[in-house]
């Protein structure tokens, strides 16, 4: 299965704390060792997550060329999901799945359903390139070790083995563009326990396409998705009955640019996760007697 993301994924900003003092004292990490680490127990946690419910507020803005703001930011708030399902090779795949429940205080509309900046309904989870049936598909390497809260992390980069075309689809004004195998990474990951603190995703190149003839009057133009970034940054959550720990999203921050076509030429959206909740189900036992009555 190759590596899928849709168009406007992005990473900027904040940066964890990290520890300048030196870190020549600590003990050597394997990369092999600390990648089986991560992919195991990010399996484990999917595995319990998938029992997980969270509010997902979503704040999205666009951009002029000389940066600035383009009419007022939109806010959306989403009920959120995971689900973990199993191909029939028996490879695993994460899907997260949304409910919009308001967009600016009020009830949602088609029309926000339907906005070229609401985020996809059901969407891969981008963790999926650590877990142990996936990474064959891509190149592993061990970036510097670092200090973040107290952990030793370390700082595992990938790239795809494989790129496949861009898959590029119109609807109205709205573009989706699917890039297999376009995008590289970094993971910071706990080395004692394999958590995921955070994952930084980034486009490798340009990518040009054309309008489609029906959208422009005169010859099709050139448009050019020129950045495409995502920054993920986790935090550990506790739960009771029964008692246990999650590592969790608590923000995704995304940018992109594109120039020509009409489109504003940058993009930036926020996720923001709070009430995480376990999905849990009831039911009661009828008697045949009572059926009978």
């Amino acid at each position: 299965m190759t590596h899928h993301r849709r168009f406007a994924v992005a990473c900027l900003g904040a940066v964890l704390a990290v520890s300048t003092a030196t870190l020549g004292q600590e003990p050597a990490v394997d990369l092999d060792t600390t990648l089986a680490r991560a992919g195991a127990q990010l399996q484990r946690r999917y595995e319990r997550a998938q029992r997980i419910v969270s509010t997902e507020t979503v704040s999205v803005r666009s951009f002029t060329h000389e940066m600035r703001s383009n009419g007022r930011p939109r806010r959306l708030v989403y009920e959120r999901r995971l689900e973990w399902r199993t191909q029939e090779d028996g490879a695993p795949v994460v899907m997260v799945f949304r409910e919009l429940r308001s967009v600016n205080g009020r009830p949602p509309q088609q029309a926000d359903l339907d906005a070229c900046l609401t985020p996809l309904s059901e969407v891969d989870d981008p963790l999926w390139v650590l877990l142990p049936a996936r990474q064959a598909e891509f190149e592993y390497s061990l970036g510097a070790l670092e200090r973040i809260d107290g952990r030793l992390v370390a700082r595992i980069e990938y790239v795809p083995r494989e790129r496949a075309p861009a898959e590029i689809g119109w609807d109205e004004d709205c573009v989706s563009i699917s890039l297999p195998g376009w995008y590289g990474g970094e993971a910071w990951v706990d080395v004692a326990s394999g958590d995921v603190l955070r994952l930084d995703e980034h486009l490798r190149g340009r990518l040009e396409f054309r309008e489609p003839q029906d959208r422009s009057p005169v010859r099709p133009g050139t448009i050019a998705l020129e950045r495409s970034d995502l920054s993920m940054r986790y935090r550990s959550v506790a739960f009771e009955n029964p008692t246990e720990t999650l590592m969790l999203p608590d923000t995704i921050e995304r940018s992109w640019t594109i120039r020509g076509g009409g489109f504003v030429p940058r993009y930036y959206r926020i996720q923001e996760f709070s009430d995480h909740r376990r999905f849990v189900t009831s039911g009661r036992l009828v008697s045949d007697d009572s059926v009978r009555e």
